[in-house]
């Protein structure tokens, strides 16, 4: 097995390993050993310190993977951009910080009520900020060394069971809720050190710098590529995170209740787009290969298998939730019941955005880089529209239908725009055949009088009477060649 295999293997089995633990922390040991308020407290400022970060790095992420094999050297090792990118990094947190405080009566006077907690750990924001900031800076370069296995493993893994150790200290009685939540906040420090170990450990952390690579002609080109990245890595994150601020900024009371609420809700339903993740990373570069090359029909071919398999991943993770979702909302407290259609809403909503496939990829990895900011933008203003109109009149649900509807939109203007300039699309009846089957396969589970007093069981013995009645007739009618090679290699052993 090659090195990309191997990683994207690992990296695979991280993700999953990830969500297990996520699930630990957000659905289950957070909301039963802290308040539900202090709950949404730990979801809002997660929210908050990712998008002051994204804001922050100003594109370096990007911009390090992109340009690095210009930059290295091996006598020189990369010739001043890590210095340059983490010096740029820095003022930007330094800015975003100066506004941050410069509009601190603004910011707190949509929290001064139910969130009053929120204003205790106002001034820690900042710092928290600079720590994941710097760990973007030295994971990027990490990436850039291909050690994507170890940064997949500090940002799914490292910094999960970190944040478990600082509740576990906090239930323990070992430290206040004041001093877990600085501990909470700060853990991207703990992460970022162990970049730099492994920097060092490869010998790669060197402040070495080139002026002659600090010419306009190089310099042009990364400000442009960063111009536009920055706007566009920071509309996906603000994406992710912009519906949980504003509920804990529209609603009139209960705010951080209703943000722990719906951070659970989120979080559940995020589990369904974990393999079109991971199927975008692995495209990616076969898609830019193919783009290079000017070979438009393998592009055509994976754009189309890449809905088809969206299709099935994504119907059966969410068919498994939707069954189910009673059954899982049960085994937490009672106040999550409310979180039901939220759960179904998001959830539909990825499983919609998946059908698309790889068309996120195709423009990031092609010319067409800038229309992908643009749309980006687009986006996230239409979240905002949305959830401004939605939250109001619906509260949380009206979170999960402004911020669905707006994710199918642009993923609709995605289609449209690779349609119109590639002449590209991804559906075929094998698409329709996918998800009619995952339908019937639900609603035939959904309705079989089954009786199951302990709920795990109950939901393991729908879910495998699910996935059969789905993986069974896609098998059975070879709707895809690469489900069926998958299932004849590890099932029947061709």
């Amino acid at each position: 097995m090659g090195i990309i295999q191997r990683q994207a293997f690992l990296n695979t089995f991280i993700n999953y390993a990830g969500v297990v633990i996520g699930f630990v922390n957000v659905v289950i040991l957070f909301p039963l050993f802290l308040s539900q308020e202090e709950f949404g407290l730990t979801r809002l400022v997660l929210s908050l310190i990712s998008v002051m970060a994204q804001m922050s790095s100003f594109g370096v992420h990007r911009i390090a993977i992109k340009f690095f094999p210009i930059f290295r050297k091996e006598e020189r090792k990369n010739n001043g951009l890590f210095l340059m990118l983490f010096l740029l990094s820095l003022s930007g947190t330094i800015i975003i910080s100066l506004i941050y405080f410069l509009f601190k009566q603004p910011i707190l006077y949509y929290y001064q009520d139910e969130a009053s907690l929120f204003n205790d750990y106002y001034k820690w924001i900042p710092l928290a900020t600079l720590g994941m900031v710097v760990f973007i800076v030295f994971e990027s370069f990490l990436q850039a060394l291909r050690k994507t296995v170890f940064t997949n493993f500090l940002r799914n893994i490292v910094v999960r069971v970190y944040w478990l150790v600082a509740l576990f200290f906090y239930y323990k009685g070992y430290c206040t809720f004041y001093q877990f939540m600085l501990i909470y906040m700060l853990g991207y420090f703990f992460t970022a050190a162990l970049c730099v170990l492994q920097l060092m450990a490869n010998k790669e952390l060197s402040f070495d710098v080139n002026k002659m690579y600090l010419k306009s002609r190089l310099l042009k080109p990364m400000v442009n590529y960063g111009a536009y990245t920055i706007f566009s890595g920071l509309t996906l994150i603000l994406v992710v995170s912009v519906d949980t601020l504003m509920i804990g900024a529209l609603l009139p009371e209960n705010k951080l209740t209703f943000v722990g609420i719906y951070a659970v809700a989120t979080y559940i339903a995020s589990v369904i787009f974990i393999p079109s993740s991971a199927l975008s990373r692995i495209a990616s570069p076969l898609i830019a290969h193919d783009w290079r090359a000017k070979n438009l029909k393998n592009i055509d071919e994976l754009y189309k298998k890449s809905s088809v398999l969206m299709s099935f991943a994504g119907g059966i993770i969410f068919g498994a939730i939707a069954i189910n979702i009673d059954e899982i909302l049960v085994l937490m407290k009672p106040e999550f019941t409310v979180a039901k259609y939220v759960v179904l809403v998001l959830g539909f909503s990825r499983l919609l955005s998946m059908t698309f496939g790889v068309n996120y990829a195709i423009l990031v990895v092609t010319k067409f880089y800038r229309a992908e900011t643009f749309l980006a933008i687009f986006l996230l203003v239409l979240v905002v529209i949305t959830n401004l109109i939605f939250i109001p009149i619906y509260s949380i649900l009206g979170a999960a239908i402004g911020t669905g509807l707006a994710i199918v939109i642009f993923n609709i203007l995605t289609f449209i725009y690779i349609r119109h300039k590639i002449k590209l699309q991804p559906f075929s009846f094998k698409t329709l055949y996918m998800l009619i089957i995952g339908c019937v396969a639900g609603v035939i589970t959904y309705f079989l009088p089954l009786i199951i007093e302990n709920h795990i069981i109950s939901i393991i013995t729908k879910s495998a009477i699910f996935c059969f009645l789905y993986i069974f007739p896609v098998y059975l009618f070879k709707i895809s060649e690469d489900i069926n090679s998958v299932i004849d290699k590890y099932l029947f052993r061709k």
